[in-house]
């Protein structure tokens, strides 16, 4: 699938950087091919965030001068913007891509999900996260292109951005249930509201409502509102870690695929969002929790399973399933591996040099221009031995 082989990419970003790129390279095609990206499965753009981290542990801008017109095409088709995409056919500017895939984010079992299908509402009803990504992918590129001296592209991811974070704040925020919503449309493709379970419940109380802080397009009510909910043992916080569907919902239950058990792929994105949002103590119990799931499985069964039951802890489902288990990787290198340098999605790396004592730390930093200014963290991983004092 694209986005399980995104999230390879992003293991092998961690182990071998050369099969990172051919990894990337496989499901990222020339401008002009008759696909716009290779598309198999849930079309989450992962390779966009697995080529970021790559350009970060490595400056080396030509890779981006190889990359960039080939993410751009993927963006364009994923966005609605080329060729014979039907992602953005909607009035209200949300994106669907329930034409492509019954999947929008690879939670099969996703409550909103699975109704939206049950109803054979395909044609009407958008997801939170496809316009979510989308605005984070414009902003990436927005970073790569002004770096790379792609200046004239500026503008239009600017307009994208605009529209579709505009579209989320003003149809799908449910300031009732705490989350963004799927949104209903009519049959000339205007928002009438909030998609509901049969007894009028928001549908989307899960981490598909909670997608725009990855974006990073939430006001600070609406952050506030949901890393309370993501961070809540009684809402999407369960003793194996980030669950996917809020727990106090009325169609939660506890041993569904994805309805209450722990994976890691969203958990990274949540991670890294915390480094974006200032917040690394959120950030590393995240990531302290995942390693400690996972080791714990893996030092009992030997097994790398796909998911973990959000109770138990146990693992569950195949058990030679590597693909959207690899942020394993990089969270013990962020944190263990001396040398290793971490940031969220707002932070590009220009130049970055570790000491070869690993005493010592230089960069120099762009910022994500497109997301309002704020706190941000990155993570610096040196020697305990001493004692460091920062300066910027």
């Amino acid at each position: 699938y694209t986005w399980d082989s995104g999230f390879i990419a992003l293991g092998l970003n961690e182990v071998d950087m050369e099969r990172a790129l051919e990894c990337i390279n496989a499901y990222t095609t020339p401008v002009g091919s008759q696909s716009a990206f290779i598309h198999h499965g849930s079309p989450v753009p992962v390779q966009v965030y697995a080529f970021m981290d790559l350009l970060n542990k490595s400056q080396y801008r030509e890779l981006a001068k190889y990359f960039y017109p080939r993410l751009k095409q993927y963006y364009a088709f994923l966005s609605g913007g080329l060729g014979s995409s039907t992602t953005r056919t909607m009035s209200s500017g949300l994106l669907k891509t329930w034409d492509y895939f019954y999947n929008s984010g690879g939670w099969d079992d996703y409550p909103a999900q699975v109704g939206v299908h049950q109803r054979k509402k395909e044609s009407s009803v958008t997801p939170v996260i496809t316009t979510a990504h989308c605005i984070r992918f414009a902003k990436l590129l927005r970073m790569i292109a002004k770096n790379t001296g792609q200046k004239a592209d500026l503008a239009a991811y600017d307009i994208d951005i605009k529209s579709f974070s505009i579209a989320l704040q003003r149809y799908s925020w449910n300031a009732k249930s705490g989350y963004f919503s799927y949104v209903n449309h009519d049959a000339k493709g205007n928002p009438i509201g909030s998609f509901t379970d049969q007894a009028g419940n928001d549908y989307n109380m899960g981490l598909d409502g909670a997608y725009p802080l990855i974006a990073g397009i939430c006001t600070e009510e609406q952050e506030t509102t949901l890393l309370e909910k993501i961070f809540s043992s009684k809402h999407l916080w369960t003793p194996s870690g980030l669950g996917v569907v809020d727990q106090s919902a009325p169609y939660y239950r506890k041993d569904g695929y994805w309805n209450g058990s722990v994976w890691m792929p969203h958990q990274w994105f949540i991670w890294k969002t915390m480094l974006d949002l200032g917040k690394p103590a959120l950030a590393m119990k995240i990531a302290k929790t995942g390693l400690d799931v996972f080791s714990k499985e893996t030092d009992y069964s030997y097994y790398t399973f796909e998911h973990y039951l959000s109770d138990s802890g146990r693992g569950a489902g195949w058990h030679q399933f590597s693909g959207l288990t690899s942020p394993v990787l990089g969270w013990y290198n962020a944190y263990y591996k001396r040398g290793t340098i971490t940031t969220g999605f707002e932070i590009l790396l220009e130049k970055s040099r570790v000491s070869p004592e690993q005493d010592k730390y230089e960069a120099t930093l762009s910022f994500d221009e497109a997301t309002k200014p704020h706190s941000r963290s990155m993570m610096i991983c040196l020697d305990q031995t001493y004692g460091y004092r920062a300066s910027f």
